[in-house]
């Protein structure tokens, strides 16, 4: 299907839901932390502790989000390594041709665009966070509440 994938209704809320469609037909799952699958590097374990609950706060992250969620973690493990590796032996490395792109470089624009497909995913890109609305809490109205609860049902 082409096109733009759609947001988390937990994103759209925040956002105000510009486009004013009906959110109802999504599933609805409560926001949970998944457990941190084992196997994840320590950076990628490190990265996981630090955004869960960032995600959490928002309410867009659920125990079904644990896959993709560590595939994040995992790519940005990989970018870390990959511009470690970079700083050490810099963008070219010689070979017996004569010097040649570092492969790291090749792995850690890899790595950066799949985390900004996750980050885009679960609604925490730069943009995505301009676009969200935070909708000031309702104020307590005694007279819209007498009104609302005593007016006769048809």
């Amino acid at each position: 299907m082409p096109g733009r994938r759609p947001l988390p209704t937990a994103i759209k809320e925040l956002r105000g839901n510009p486009g004013k469609r009906p959110l109802a037909n999504e599933l609805v799952v409560p926001a949970n932390s998944p457990e941190m699958p084992h196997g994840l590097g320590r950076i990628a374990r490190t990265e996981w502790k630090r955004i869960v609950p960032l995600l959490l706060e928002i309410k867009v992250l659920s125990t079904l989000d644990r896959a993709a969620l560590a595939a994040y973690c995992t790519a940005y493990q990989r970018w870390i390594l990959a511009e470690l590796e970079i700083q050490k032996r810099g963008l070219l490395v010689e070979s017996p041709t004569g010097p040649r792109k570092n492969p790291a470089v090749t792995i850690s624009d890899h790595a950066m665009k799949l985390m900004k497909s996750f980050l885009i995913e679960f609604g925490m890109t730069p943009a995505a966070r301009t676009r969200i609305q935070m909708q000031p809490p309702c104020e307590h109205d005694p007279i819209a509440e007498k009104y609302f609860r005593e007016r006769p049902r048809v």
